[in-house]
């Protein structure tokens, strides 16, 4: 139940503002730990405005991606898929973490929640040949590192399934209202372009999904209004069928008025100045479990969770971080190794 939920819990935002914050403090952060280095290296930081730009252009690409599929992914998975990569980057700078691959682990990772039955191979294969390697060992390689950030909480409530229990409710209850079907087209189309804006980051899903519905009744000429406050809302009091009415304003208007991408900053551009300031050679390697250990790794997380009643989230990061260490120290001495040849030599 959404009520009982995590997105409800941790996902939901009070407003726009916060979302803001959220997002400039991420920035600030990336920032402040590398100040010094980048003065060394006369490097330019992209600004939260430039960061936005750019993941809202691999959002579209996240989209497109998916339309390559057959047969056709659900709109709820891609609705995961969004969810998961508007998350991560609440949190995180894209000069951290590439949106580039980002976007395409977030997919896998909503393909497998929701059960759209695609096999690593398969999911490469509508890539051009010479990235499908790299592709799937990367996706595989940062599946928990993703599974980390977003804190474990997969589970999404999309708007698309209370779209269909509202338009059989209207059936059932609201007979005066013709033809209830002929809703769906538009509602759906409604649906799938917010996913576009941050809606989901900020209303619950079933108000975004009445939204849906409401606005595709009004253009079609025949309202759902005696639905929603004679029916819906019989037993609420006048303010409130007036505040549900105002939210599924403001909804239907951050959705339709959409901000269009500055030409100024194009996303080209941008990837050209994330380049060009040489942002990667700033962050320490991220550690990653190689794709042939996920395997056994997971199993044995699952055994060790099982017989130690360890939360398994925490045992998983227990064994990452274990798995780091023993990296990093390996790294360490081979660098050594390296160090006393050259000076044998």
């Amino acid at each position: 139940m959404f009520h009982t939920s995590t997105q409800r819990k941790y996902w939901l935002l009070a407003s726009p503002d916060e979302l803001e914050r959220k997002r400039m403090a991420a920035n600030k952060a990336y920032c402040d730990k590398h100040e010094q280095v980048a003065a060394e290296r006369g490097c330019e930081f992209l600004s939260p405005q430039e960061e936005l730009v750019l993941c809202q252009y691999y959002h579209t690409k996240l989209i497109e991606f998916c339309k390559l599929f057959q047969p056709p992914v659900p709109p709820s998975a891609i609705a995961t898929a969004s969810a998961y990569f508007k998350r991560f980057y609440l949190n995180h700078s894209v000069m951290e973490h590439h949106p580039r691959d980002i976007f395409l682990c977030c997919l896998y990772l909503a393909f497998k929640i929701d059960e759209y039955n695609v096999s690593v191979d398969q999911f490469v294969y509508v890539l051009a040949p010479q990235y499908r390697e790299r592709t799937i060992e990367l996706v595989l390689s940062h599946e928990l590192l993703l599974l980390q950030k977003l804190n474990f909480h997969l589970t999404i409530h999309t708007p698309f399934r209370p779209l269909e229990g509202f338009i059989i409710d209207v059936k059932a209850r609201a007979p005066g209202i013709q033809s209830p079907d002929q809703f769906r087209k538009e509602a759906d189309s409604f649906l799938r372009r917010s996913l576009s804006t941050d809606v989901a980051l900020l209303y619950p899903p079933s108000q975004i999904a009445l939204t849906s519905l409401w606005h595709s009744s009004r253009l079609t000429q025949n309202h759902i209004d005696g639905y929603l406050l004679s029916v819906l809302l019989n037993l609420e009091p006048p303010e409130m069928k007036q505040k549900l009415v105002d939210t599924l304003q403001r909804i239907e208007e951050m959705i339709l008025s959409a901000e269009i991408p500055d030409n100024s900053m194009s996303p080209v551009s941008i990837e050209k100045k994330l380049e060009k300031c040489c942002i990667n050679e700033l962050i320490p390697k991220m550690c990653v479990v190689p794709p042939q250990q996920l395997t056994s790794l997971l199993v044995l997380c699952l055994c060790v969770s099982f017989c130690t009643c360890v939360c398994l989230s925490d045992t998983i990061m227990l064994f990452i971080n274990c798995f780091s260490r023993r990296k990093r120290k390996s790294e360490a001495a081979d660098k050594k190794s390296k160090k006393q040849k050259l000076e044998e030599v």
